[in-house]
């Protein structure tokens, strides 16, 4: 930020301005590597430590439009770890399961099934006016997807890859249906 406004500051065509703006370059590069390290080693175990992966497909695109998320959702790199756990997956022999997006996993109670329509993305926890559990969104998300990912193994038990994964994979997996138990 600050190496940006120097650079802005700086008179185009001056020997100064091309020093700020490698600068400016050389952070952006930096901010990028670090990253990418990050996504790696966190999908690197990730993958490891699972048997079975659950992810939600999001309209990032959509979601980068909501200018109070919009830089949240850009640094994140959301998209890019996805592929990393994929391919990732591909390799391992995990199994990667992708959820609809429509799927109201947030708004449904886990128990009972009720389906809260006025939910925000500022309510972070509420109560089912149903059957008065408190869920946090987050698990309650996780918990209502859990059946659909444990479901999707059981349905396709031999070990075929999505083809979202498959199309990532390396040739030895590609060729060959992996055993997962």
């Amino acid at each position: 930020k600050i190496r940006q406004r120097r650079l802005s500051r700086k008179i185009k065509g001056r020997n100064s301005r091309n020093k700020a703006r490698l600068a400016v370059s050389a952070t952006h590069e930096k901010i990028t590597n670090r990253r990418r390290d990050f996504h790696h080693k966190l999908s690197h175990r990730i993958v490891d430590q699972f048997g079975l992966i659950g992810l939600e497909t999001l309209n990032v695109k959509g979601m980068i439009q909501n200018h109070n998320l919009a830089k949240s959702i850009a640094d994140a790199g959301w998209s890019q770890f996805v592929n990393f756990v994929e391919y990732k997956a591909a390799w391992a022999g995990v199994e990667v399961v992708r959820h609809d997006r429509w799927f109201a996993s947030s708004k449904t109670c886990n128990d009972c099934g009720y389906v809260k329509r006025d939910l925000t993305i500022k309510d972070r926890t509420w109560i089912c006016p149903s059957c008065g559990v408190i869920h946090d969104r987050d698990e309650n998300a996780a918990k209502n997807l859990m059946p659909t990912t444990l479901g999707a193994r059981e349905s396709n038990a031999v070990g075929d890859m999505s083809s979202a994964v498959r199309h990532s994979a390396p040739e030895k997996f590609q060729a060959e249906q992996l055993t997962l138990f």
